[in-house]
């Protein structure tokens, strides 16, 4: 039998990386941050060693699910920013996406809620640098459409009552198994119908 190529062992890694990641996600909804890489490993159905030699221990392997996950929601929002249309309609637009986005994969779900809650969860200072590429280029283009389209006082505070409202209701959802009964469309609906329109 003739060894492996090198596109061979690339795509190989890629299936147990997924396989890998999706676990991850899974084993994080159900244990939070007490999740071990055992947990993981029989979720995925790899061997403990398998994981093991793609991730060293936990925060590794968080570290690498929650970067990936920003990667996924940056281009999952993107359309709302280029569309055509008012800040308002944006507004909108951007968080059906992220809801839906939130309701499809768990790991997004876990990176709005991680930094939510600033990250507390995690020892050092490892994921600064996540929390500020979050910030630059998901939590701010949001805030200048709030700013842009929304009568608000404070579009930072707006964006975080609305985000921290998208978290809730998928938090519910994933908890109480009712992800084919939430329809993302009226969520946000419900969430805007009491946000004025900035007059113009």
């Amino acid at each position: 039998m003739s060894p492996r190529t090198k596109e061979q062992n690339d795509a190989i890694r890629e299936i147990r990386m997924n396989q890998i990641m999706q676990a991850a996600a899974e084993v994080y909804l159900e244990k939070g941050i007490q999740l071990e890489i055992r947990d993981v490993a029989v979720k995925a159905e790899l061997g403990y060693g398998t994981v093991y030699h793609y991730y060293k221990n936990k925060h590794m392997l968080l570290e690498d699910l929650l970067w990936d996950a920003l990667y996924r929601t940056e281009s999952a929002i993107l359309p709302a920013l280029t569309e055509d249309g008012d800040s308002l309609h944006k507004a909108e637009s951007f968080s059906r996406l992220l809801l839906r986005m939130c309701i499809q994969d768990p790991s997004v779900f876990i990176l709005l809620k991680t930094v939510a809650d600033n990250f507390h969860h995690f020892p050092g200072n490892r994921f600064i640098k996540l929390s500020s590429d979050f910030h630059g280029r998901i939590y701010l283009p949001f805030v200048e459409l709030i700013r842009e389209g929304i009568d608000s006082q404070s579009p930072e505070k707006t964006a975080n009552l609305i985000f921290g409202s998208l978290v809730g209701c998928t938090a519910l959802n994933i908890h109480h198994h009712m992800q084919s009964d939430m329809d993302a469309g009226k969520i946000v609906d419900m969430i805007f119908s009491g946000l004025q329109a900035k007059e113009r």
